[in-house]
């Protein structure tokens, strides 16, 4: 069986929907759901519940959140090597009434806690991966030095703009960078018009030594590029219920045609869709089966 060692962060998400038309500056009726994220740890259940022997390298604390994911993690087979925090990290996020992220906050300071020395004792465990997911809430110190220890092909989720810039000095350490448009934007220095820049920036990417390079853009769709090729695939209609994990589910699909020579993009997206459709973070249904029959439907 393929494995896969992701480092990153685990959290418990909290979701604020309103029941109208959400008013800025007001305050607006609405419910509450909680649900279990972080972007490594979403990754990481993406492919354990696609069948992969996933083991996530993360901080928890002794409490009820932690437990949470501990007992989580053992339902679906998720393997854990925890660094102890504290408290456990927490994001809060406020949707619209489209169920989109209008903003989120994400109480998080104990990932720091995912040291160069934590990395280090773990290294037999993280070199005996097939391939490595490393998300950009780790600090530029432990980033750089997972870079340049690890041995195996090493998948990156950009995050966010404020921390894609820590990678910019790693980029020919990555095996495969998945990013949003403005994320891309920041890396580059380039702006996105028209398909051209699109290519511009996958171009600027690979010529700084990434192989692959995933672009998403929302409704619009996705980009791919390697040396030898460029792609872009539309969105496909989907009623949107959650979009947080969206983009981590596109970068488990990536990772996952990685393992089983699949096109990254039909199943990174398709992966995505399943994930769009749940009020989870990660689709509770997701399975091997479900992914292979959305990709068809894509590629249909």
């Amino acid at each position: 069986m393929n494995k896969v060692v992701v480092i990153g962060g685990a959290v418990v998400d909290v979701f604020l929907y309103p029941e109208k038309k959400m008013i800025l500056h007001d305050s607006n009726p609405g419910f509450l759901k909680q649900s279990l994220g972080g972007v490594g740890r979403n990754i990481a259940e993406n492919l354990a519940r696609l069948n992969v022997n996933t083991t996530l390298i993360t901080v928890l604390g002794a409490d009820q959140g932690g437990q949470m994911i501990e007992q989580s993690s053992r339902d679906i087979g998720l393997h854990l090597e925890v660094i102890r925090a504290p408290q456990t990290p927490m994001y809060y996020s406020v949707m619209d009434e489209n169920n989109e992220d209008l903003v989120s906050v994400a109480v998080m300071k104990e990932i720091e806690l995912l040291t160069q020395s934590e990395i280090e004792k773990r290294l037999p465990l993280v070199q005996s991966a097939d391939l490595v997911v490393i998300d950009t809430n780790l600090s530029e110190e432990t980033f750089a030095f997972a870079c340049k220890r690890i041995e195996k092909p090493i998948f990156v989720d950009a995050i966010s703009t404020q921390k894609v810039v820590k990678i910019r000095k790693y980029l020919h350490h990555i095996h495969t960078l998945k990013l949003n448009v403005m994320e891309a934007e920041v890396l580059t220095g380039m702006t996105f018009e028209t398909m051209d820049d699109l290519n511009d920036m996958g171009d600027f990417l690979i010529q700084a030594g990434v192989k692959q390079v995933l672009i998403t853009m929302g409704r619009l769709g996705a980009y791919y590029a390697d040396k030898d090729h460029t792609m872009f695939r539309n969105a496909m209609p989907v009623e949107v219920k959650n979009s947080n994990g969206a983009g981590d589910a596109f970068i488990a699909g990536a990772i996952y045609a990685h393992l089983h020579d699949l096109h990254p993009i039909s199943v990174a997206m398709a992966n995505a869709m399943i994930n769009l459709e749940s009020l989870q973070a990660v689709a509770s249904e997701l399975t091997e089966d479900l992914l292979m029959k959305t990709m068809k439907e894509i590629d249909s």
